[in-house]
């Protein structure tokens, strides 16, 4: 594309935006080359959420801009802790419809004396996870 946004590391490769949705260009990539382009985009992730952040702030302090709004939608939640609603959906429909919360949401509500319970009953997984050093 003639006229589409281009990254341009420290080295002066470039890396055009197009090349993000192809899978043919990505897989024609050396190893080194897929690593910068990881980190640029690392960075510009970074410094989007740092603009998106400060966007939200001034919109909450109420500044204007000409083609950006808060929008409003709505979103659907249950009283989580109203005993009287838990018992009736686990009479209704059985323990299925109550969610147990997890260890660190447990160990926040409950304090450390929950510790040992949940030794007996947490079950440990790994998993793989991208290091950038």
């Amino acid at each position: 594309m003639a006229n589409e946004i281009t990254i341009i590391d420290d080295f002066g490769q470039n890396f055009g935006l197009s090349l993000l949705n192809d899978k043919e260009q990505l897989k024609e990539l050396d190893n080194d080359q897929l690593e910068d382009l990881v980190y640029l985009i690392k960075h510009l992730k970074n410094g989007i959420s740092k603009v998106d952040k400060e966007l939200k702030e001034r919109l909450d302090s109420g500044s204007q801009f000409k083609h950006i709004t808060y929008g409003e939608s709505k979103t659907q939640s249950l009283a989580q802790d109203d005993e009287k609603i838990k018992k009736a959906f686990v009479k209704k429909y059985g323990w299925g419809a109550l969610e147990v919360k997890s260890p660190t949401k447990l160990k926040k509500e409950f304090g450390t004396e929950i510790q040992d319970d949940l030794d007996k009953v947490v079950v440990y997984d790994t998993q793989k996870r991208v290091k950038y050093e």
